[in-house]
Formats: structure tokens, C-alpha cells, sequence
């Protein structure tokens, strides 16, 4: 993972190392950047005492007790800097709003977030592993231990996801056969949507990486 940057002409956190035609100063290295970024998925998603918060029923948690738990745990920042992490996360995980940060998506702890809904687009795929795609083409795609199935907007963004996975695969989802059978897709961020099921039959094909 890049590491956050202050650009000294627009005064800008980027991830590259000039900005504005200027050497940029160093704000985070890439590693700890990829540390806070774990545990703020760890304690948004899964477990909130990983950082000893507490997460409301819409996902969300004071920045203030976010930063103190990043603090206790070593990893000291303030709220520019999270903000800059928030901004610069290509995926969109998780957002800020009035002094709060929540996850945008991934929960398996039972929250109720309001997504827009998606009714345009007509592919979005999913990285998984070949070990699994006896039992997708069986069953579907399932959640399993989260509340949605994630699809990616492109093949790159679920390529990356794959790539955590032996063997990986990426499959596309056709999504007017999800909408024909009842069930809507949302978006959880500009790459990811988000669906409660995919059944065997809307599963178009392998797509490589």
C-alpha cells in the first residue's frame, strides 16, 4: 500500500510522493497505512473492541474514541490524517459525517445501512477462488459470514479481491437476471455493489485477471 503524503503547494494528503510539481512530505509510510487501514476494518466490520468503541446501528463510531483506540494500540494519528485515509481508500470502505466514521460496507456485526439503489448497471463480478466454483455454479453466491455479497464494478477492482484467494477466479454477474428474480443491487461505494444472493443461473462466466 502507497503512503500518505501533505502536498506543500495545494496542501492536499496524496499518495504519491510529488504533488503540484513538488516533492511531497512524507505523512505515513505505506505499512502503517495498511496497519491503520486493517484495524479500522477489523473494528467497523467485525469487532469494535478491537479499538474499544462502540458502533451504532447505523455502523457508525466518534472519531474521537477511533483515534484513542489507534493510539492504544500504537498506531498514533489525528483526524486530517483519518480523513485523508478515508479519501484516498480506492475502494470507498468507509466515511466520515459530523465527527463520525462508519464502514460503508462488509459488516458482519448487525447494522442497518440505507444504500441507493443500483438499476443500471448490467455486469459486475466477483473474485473467488477456483476451490469454490464447483459449489457457485450449485448454489450461487452466498454472503456467507458478511450480510451482502460483494460484486466489483470492473475485473480489475475483483481481481484484487481474488488475488487474496488460492487459485484465484473472477466470475461475472449478470445483473438483469438478479433484478428479474427480485433482487435489487445497491452501492455501497463507486467500485463496489452489493447484493443479498446470486443465484447459479446469473452467473455469466469466468473473466481473467
Amino acid at each position: 500500500m502507497r503512503g500518505v503524503y501533505l502536498c506543500p503547494v495545494c496542501g492536499r494528503y496524496v499518495d504519491e510522493e510529488s504533488h503540484c510539481g513538488r516533492p511531497a512530505a512524507a505523512v505515513l509510510d505505506g505499512a502503517t497505512r495498511l496497519r491503520i487501514s486493517k484495524l479500522l476494518s477489523l473494528a467497523l466490520r467485525h469487532d469494535p473492541t478491537a479499538l474499544g468503541v462502540t458502533v451504532d446501528r447505523e455502523g457508525w463510531a466518534d472519531v474521537d474514541a477511533v483515534l484513542k483506540g489507534l493510539e492504544k494500540a500504537g498506531l498514533r494519528t489525528d483526524a486530517a490524517v483519518l480523513r485523508a485515509l478515508v479519501e484516498l481508500d480506492d475502494k470507498g470502505r468507509f466515511e466520515l459525517q459530523n465527527g463520525r466514521i462508519r464502514a460503508r460496507y462488509g459488516h458482519s456485526i448487525d447494522v442497518s445501512i440505507s444504500y441507493p439503489e443500483d438499476a443500471t448497471s448490467a455486469t459486475l463480478y466477483h473474485g473467488t477462488s477456483l476451490d469454490y466454483l464447483p459449489a457457485i455454479l450449485r448454489e450461487g453466491i452466498l454472503p456467507v459470514k458478511r450480510r451482502y455479497v460483494h460484486l466489483a464494478v470492473d475485473v480489475e477492482t475483483a481481481c484484487i479481491n481474488a488475488a487474496r484467494r488460492p487459485r484465484p477466479v473472477v466470475l461475472a454477474v449478470d445483473t438483469q437476471c438478479l433484478r428479474r428474480r427480485g433482487y435489487r443491487v445497491y452501492i455501497a461505494s463507486h467500485k463496489i455493489r452489493l447484493v443479498q444472493y446470486v443465484p447459479p443461473e446469473c452467473v455469466e462466466k469466468k473473466a481473467t485477471c
